[in-house]
């Protein structure tokens, strides 16, 4: 059998998918925590050459060789893939088209830019992201072989400085996210979750999207103004064992 690390932080959105889908696996995992916020350990070089990308979640599999898994999409796709522990996924064919489409829906909210944006303190998350830019500048220097790595670092957290005060972008990203929950709130009419009676990865990332979208003041769309249905599904995923387990939180870090 094979074992799991996961390099992760608490309060990561990307972070949750992947702890909530070992824990509804079943499966048991090593947990490494990367401190994001004070520390900004995703940028040490050690980790940069874990995951080129220099962002949490990582997952490594450790069986005869270590296969390293990054991108929360791709993580939780890993996981469920595994033949131990239960099963997340649907048998037929269209089943598993509908469950890829709603992930894929999921995974285009932009969470990110949305936490940066509703941040309650807008001068505490600005250093947040200040930090990360100077210690990617700085260890591009010290570290010439991953240069291009921390620079494309350094310009993400540069873009999303502009990105997060950017009221139009704001507003194309809330729309993108309502065409989503429209979507999957068509799912949930007859359903317990968004296949049917079982719950699946597409639930999994879904229930961290409304957990987050909940965490962020979208009111109309989490309490059942907007989407009934979805109001009366996050309900239940907030219930299962599993919501606990992986620490969906909805606190704001650092107020």
């Amino acid at each position: 059998m094979s074992s799991l690390t996961l390099h992760h932080h608490p309060l990561s959105v990307c972070s949750m998918k992947v702890r909530l889908a070992l824990e509804e696996k079943g499966l048991d995992w090593s947990s490494n925590v990367i401190d994001i916020v004070r520390e900004q350990e995703q940028l040490e070089p050690w980790y940069v050459k874990l995951n080129p990308n220099g962002v949490i979640p990582t997952l490594e599999c450790h069986d005869a060789e270590t296969k390293v898994v990054t991108n929360s999409a791709s993580i939780i796709r890993f996981i469920a893939a595994l033949p131990e522990g239960n099963s997340l996924l649907p048998t037929n064919k269209s089943d598993i088209q509908l469950m890829d489409k709603l992930i894929d829906l999921a995974d285009e909210v932009d969470l990110q830019i949305l936490s940066y944006a509703r941040h309650p303190s807008m001068e505490k998350s600005e250093k947040i992201l200040d930090a990360r830019i100077n210690k990617s500048l700085l260890l591009a220097e010290q570290n010439p072989e991953l240069k291009n790595n921390y620079l494309a670092c350094a310009a993400r957290s540069e873009k999303s400085k502009t990105f997060r005060v950017d009221v139009k972008h704001i507003k194309d990203i809330e729309q993108s996210a309502v065409e989503s929950l429209s979507f999957a709130e068509k799912q949930m009419n007859g359903n317990t979750f968004l296949l049917g009676d079982i719950y699946s990865l597409a639930d999994v990332i879904w229930t961290v999207v409304l957990s987050r979208l909940d965490l962020l003041g979208y009111t109309d769309w989490i309490d059942g103004n907007d989407f009934p249905l979805l109001a009366s599904y996050y309900q239940r995923a907030q219930d299962r064992k599993s919501f606990t387990l992986a620490q969906i939180q909805n606190e704001w870090w650092d107020k």
